[in-house]
């Protein structure tokens, strides 16, 4: 499917009415999403905009989309910058639901570039404000606005942890970045850290051994598939080298040590082990709520 065709279905999921508006771009623009072979779906973050057929101010989350063939690069972002301001003709993306907080946008034309406004100015110098969360128990945190939390290292039994905190849902909506509610949760925590950090290796060991030594059967196969050797003797382990090599549960949970913590405002945590190439560099990520307990460890990346 071409290009105008492709056009024409993103576009059903937008208004008919093309709008003027100035837009301030936040800092996460460039990315690109495949729709079909050879084309893609580029679109940058917005921080604000004003509707200039009514001169008010939004100030909301959302992006501008619009579709580019692979083979153009030069307009897969119309060389759109970071944190500017432009004049736009835009398309709205259709709500299904009500109060929806995000705004999309299509676009549809770059009228103006290089624009200041007062206003937008200022949402722009208030989101590259630092703020810090200072912690007597756990460090300092800073935000990263265009992430949604705040960020710092922690002490975790002698290994570099980062960590990031969340921000609250209902201090956001009041215009206010906060992350209280992540940061008590990252108290409760860090207060008996061995022994949480006990119980995430024990459970993430009960779910994955297995899988680890799954893992271990597939490189070892893959070893004796690319190794030579004349002596064929040598290119065979035995069961019993075999059995000496399998991972136990507790081999398993040693072997694994903290490198990051995300921590959400309802008390959610994921917490990234490494996985001493077990997994052949993935991560492990232990899941669960300080309330109700561990749920879930798997691997990624």
């Amino acid at each position: 499917m071409g290009l105008k065709q492709e056009q024409k279905k993103l576009e059903q999921n937008y208004e008919q009415e093309i709008m003027d508006i100035l837009v301030l771009l936040g800092d996460m623009g460039g990315g690109a999403g495949g729709v079909t072979k050879g084309i893609w779906e580029p679109s940058v973050d917005m921080l604000a905009y004003i509707d200039l057929s009514t001169q008010e101010l939004i100030k909301c989350k959302g992006t501008i989309s619009w579709l580019a063939e692979e083979k153009d690069r030069n307009g897969w972002i119309y060389h759109l910058e970071n944190n500017k301001i432009y004049h736009l003709k835009v398309r709205k993306r259709k709500q299904k639901k009500q109060n929806v907080k995000n705004q999309d946008f299509l676009l549809v034309e770059v009228v103006k570039r290089d624009i200041t406004h007062s206003d937008l100015n200022k949402i722009l110098e208030e989101y590259k404000t630092p703020m810090l969360i200072e912690d007597e128990l756990c460090g300092t945190f800073s935000i990263e606005r265009k992430y949604g939390w705040f960020s710092g290292t922690t002490d975790w039994l002698g290994h570099e942890c980062l960590t990031m905190l969340i921000y609250d849902k209902e201090h956001m909506e009041e215009g206010k970045e906060t992350a209280e509610h992540a940061l008590h949760t990252l108290h409760i925590l860090y207060k008996d850290r061995k022994g949480w950090d006990e119980k995430f290796r024990k459970f993430a060991a009960e779910q994955l051994t297995e899988l680890a030594n799954d893992w271990l059967a597939d490189r070892e196969d893959f070893d004796e598939d690319n190794e030579y050797d004349e002596n064929d003797e040598n290119n065979n382990n035995d069961e019993n080298n075999n059995d000496e090599n399998l991972i136990t549960k507790e081999t398993f949970a040693e072997r694994i040590w903290i490198g990051e913590i995300v921590i959400f405002p309802n008390g959610d945590y994921e917490v990234y082990y490494n996985d001493d190439d077990m997994f052949w560099g993935h991560v492990i990520i232990v899941g669960g709520n300080i309330e109700t307990g561990i749920e879930d460890a798997l691997i990624a990346g």
